[in-house]
């Protein structure tokens, strides 16, 4: 990268204890074919050596630079590093995630030209810890996936059609595979750290209501499903995704008029998810032959069945 002006992307990582991945989270950094970019790590009150190794880093890398903050969360960590930012765009990679070489030059070129792209993301592969490929993230969600069986086949990046009811319906965004204007995060004021959960995808929404949103099909992002890794509390989880709910529905409903019902059944499922850890047998079966009931698919008969046979 040319250090003698302002870079045009900010790549933005949040660090907590991920120093066995930084390695390779940089290597997919520095093998881009884009390289008018800087990098800002914040580094979340780490014990694990990491913040030795990322001001080794600083110091050998002029495009580099370390703040440091203590257990504010992935969010704020965000939050953080965008005012510091000195990029047009700001591209969100996690420390234990990777890119593949042509993602960022591949977003940039789609961006700068589409002027009102606000956000764009990308389609991407879960991985195991030994690099087994488990799930493209498309592929996961069935209404996208709908939407893209319908769509004519396009190369590259296109325009999300009705993007705020197709991001209340399904969460389909990855963190590490989106790019973003920065005068527009900064004007919807980034992730909202007073949520319990689901910061993200009150930020996606957030943002397409300020204009058009964009994704490839490519897989460009491989997301690191690590063991042990600390799930989600599901309670929290549900009273987040209610308080979004209410932000979002009515302007995803004058996209689309059925949106709330994904996000309903979405409700369902976390609630079922929340009956296996905490319920008995009994209130479990229940809140599954409901789920199933209202939103019938292959995935949730399964989930009944398994439950009322695990007498």
């Amino acid at each position: 990268m040319n250090s003698q002006h302002l870079p045009l992307v900010s790549i933005v990582i949040p660090n907590f204890n991920c120093l066995d991945y930084l390695p390779q989270c940089l290597q997919s950094i520095e093998q881009q074919t884009f390289v008018d970019y800087e990098i800002i790590f914040v580094d979340d009150g780490s014990t694990d050596g990491s913040r030795e190794y990322l001001a080794e880093l600083a110091a050998l890398r002029p495009y580099v630079s370390v703040w440091h903050s203590d257990r504010i969360g992935p969010g704020a960590a965000r939050n953080l590093s965008v005012r510091q930012a000195k990029g047009d765009y700001i591209a969100f990679l996690d420390a234990d995630d990777t890119w593949t070489h042509s993602k960022l030059a591949e977003q940039v070129a789609f961006m700068r030209a589409n002027k009102n792209c606000v956000m764009s993301f990308t389609n991407y592969q879960h991985i195991d810890e030994q690099d087994r490929e488990i799930i493209p993230c498309f592929d996961y969600w069935p209404d996208f996936k709908r939407y893209l069986d319908n769509q004519s086949p396009t190369k590259g990046y296109q325009v999300v059609s009705h993007a705020s009811a197709a991001l209340f319906k399904e969460n389909i965004v990855g963190t590490s595979s989106v790019m973003c204007r920065r005068d527009v995060y900064l004007a919807v004021e980034g992730f909202d750290t007073e949520l319990p959960s689901a910061s993200d995808w009150d930020l996606w929404l957030k943002l397409s209501t300020a204009g058009d949103v964009a994704f490839t099909t490519d897989i460009r992002m491989y997301y690191l499903m690590r063991a042990g890794s600390v799930s989600s509390n599901v309670e929290k989880r549900i009273a987040a995704m209610k308080t979004i709910a209410a932000r979002y529905e009515h302007h995803a409903q004058q996209q689309c008029a059925n949106s709330k019902r994904f996000v309903d059944a979405r409700l369902m499922d976390a609630l079922c998810e929340h009956a296996s850890a905490n319920l008995g047998y009994l209130k479990e079966t229940s809140i599954h032959v409901q789920t199933f009931a209202a939103f019938p698919n292959t995935r949730r008969f399964k989930a009944m069945m398994k439950t009322a046979l695990c007498v």
